[in-house]
This record gives structure tokens, sequence and C-alpha cells, in this order.
């Protein structure tokens, strides 16, 4: 009788260990694709886009059950400095907590209490509970176009110190880098800046004057910088520009570029966080059958990137 009663205790006890060992809750989280301005990142533009990751998880268990969810490091970085790869690239990220971007989303044992999305509930079973954390993609990157990837482990854990997730799923991120390319138009010799226009003031024109600025272009890959006249290569008077003419020369780069239709310069392959320098010398041509008056032309300068 002792001995089965031993043994009717001890499943009874087999019992108990196997229902501790049941999910408090379960993850519903799919992968992440960043979303920010039309095209993809680009990397020349200062606006930031945080993305918001909504997410939820199902409780499982009845009576007050806490949660702990948390996230890996990447596994490009191997760490908390999280980066996306596309091949030898790299593009930064970051998972935080909350928009306020305060504490990074991490995982046991380096966490503490504030890097992790945390609460109690003593909803009944079956309750989905939404939650959220913010993925971030700092602008101003300047890295090559491409898919950028990474993979991170987000868990539920059941406090931010344990040992071992309840349960976890491997997500991919992701975000595509746009090819892109920005100028800036400036005074000979300056450094890039916001500057796009500049006025070539010649005050009382004469025949071999010249006057110039810089070209600055910016690039991840290849670009096609794109010049066009409003007045297809001449000076035209002001108010009345169907009068008289005035012939100039227009160098870019060291190359003389005929203005009566749109010119084109390839700028080589190639990422430039700095800006090629592309000089402009524009010199007045002959004056012998203008009249006297104002005279004007715009040039519209373009670059595209493929």
């Amino acid at each position: 009788m002792n001995l089965n009663r031993f043994f009717a205790t001890l499943g009874l006890l087999l019992g108990a260990i196997f229902c501790s060992n049941a999910q408090n809750y379960t993850l519903q989280i799919g992968n992440i694709t960043w979303v920010g301005g039309s095209g993809g990142y680009n990397p020349f533009s200062a606006t930031a886009y945080p993305n918001t990751v909504n997410f939820t998880i199902t409780k499982n268990r009845a009576g007050n059950r806490t949660y702990s969810v948390m996230a890996g490091t990447s596994a490009t970085s191997g760490s908390y400095a999280r980066q996306m790869a596309s091949g030898a690239n790299r593009l930064n990220y970051q998972l935080y907590t909350t928009s306020a971007m305060s504490y990074v989303l991490q995982a046991p044992k380096v966490a503490t209490a504030n890097n992790d999305i945390s609460g109690t509930s003593n909803a009944a079973i079956g309750t989905l509970m939404p939650l959220s954390f913010l993925f971030y993609v700092p602008p101003g990157q300047v890295v090559a176009p491409g898919t950028y990837t990474d993979t991170v482990i987000v868990g539920i854990y059941d406090a931010f110190n344990s040992a071992n997730p309840m349960t976890s799923k491997s997500i991919t991120i992701t975000t595509v880098v746009a090819a892109s390319a920005a100028l800036s138009i400036v005074p000979t010799g300056s450094a890039f800046s916001t500057s796009t226009s500049q006025t070539l003031a010649f005050g009382t024109l004469a025949t071999g004057q010249a006057l110039g600025c810089d070209l600055l272009v910016k690039q991840n890959t290849s670009a096609t910088v794109t010049f066009n006249s409003a007045n297809h290569g001449v000076m035209k008077a002001i108010p009345t520009p169907d009068a008289d003419r005035i012939p100039y020369t227009f160098v870019a780069n060291g190359i003389t570029l005929n203005l009566a239709s749109a010119a084109n310069l390839l700028l080589l392959a190639g990422v430039n966080t700095t800006g090629t320098r592309l000089p402009i010398t524009v010199t007045i041509g002959d004056l012998s059958a203008a009249g006297a008056g104002n005279y004007q032309d715009q040039v519209t300068i373009t670059v595209t990137a493929p």
C-alpha cells in the first residue's frame, strides 16, 4: 500500500511540473521593412522617418501574468550597435522601446529594466494584447544603393533578467537604399552646402569677361548632370528678349558645353560623401551686334542617379 501511494504522489508531482512550463504568452510579429521617403532610403535627405513596429502577444494562462518583450543583438554586427548589410556595405539602425528613443531594446543579460517592453495582465485566456517598439534608421548615411537586411530574435520573457524566453521568433529587418545624388552650387572653392543657386553678375559687359562658381555633386552611384539653358546658350535682352542676343561660352569641369540643347555630363559610379567639384566658367562672347541694355540667361542644372 505504501508503494502504491508513493507512485500516486509522484504522478501528481510530474503533472504539476509539466503545467508550470506552459507559456504565459505567445508572440505574433512579422518581418520589418523600413517605410520612409518615396523610392526608398535617400542618403542625402536629412528627413528622419521613425517607424513604429506594431505586434501582439496573446494571453495563454489565467491569472495575473507578467511579460517582458526583448530583442537580441544584430546578426550583422553581433552587437547592439545594430546594422543591416548589403554585401560588404553596412547601414546603421536601432530598435528602441518607445518613440522617445531613450532606451535600446535589448535582451538578457545586458538589458536593464528600461530596455524591455513589460507589463502585467490579468486578462482572460486568449486575450490579444497590442504592443509596439520603434525602428529607426538615422538619416544621412551615404551608402551604396541596394537591399539591406539583418535578423534579430525577439522573445517574451517572464522578466527582463530571465535566463530564457518563454517564446521567441527570428525576424528579418529590411531597408531599400535608393540610387541617389545631391547638388550644391557655391562660390568658387566653397564647401558643399544647401545652396542651389548662384548669380553671376557681370556688370558692364566686355568681350572675354569671365565669371565662375563651383558645382558640387554628392552621389552613391553613377550620376548624370544635365544643363538646360532657358535661351539655348545665349543671353537675351530684358525685358525684350526677342531683340538682341549675346553669345557666351559655358565650361563645366573643363568641358565646353553646347547649350543650344540640353547638355549632359556623366559622373563615374562610386560613393562620394563630400561632393565631386565641377568648376563652372562663363565667358562673354562677341558684343558687336548687341545694343545697349540688360541681358541675362538662366541655366538649370539637374543631377539624376539611375
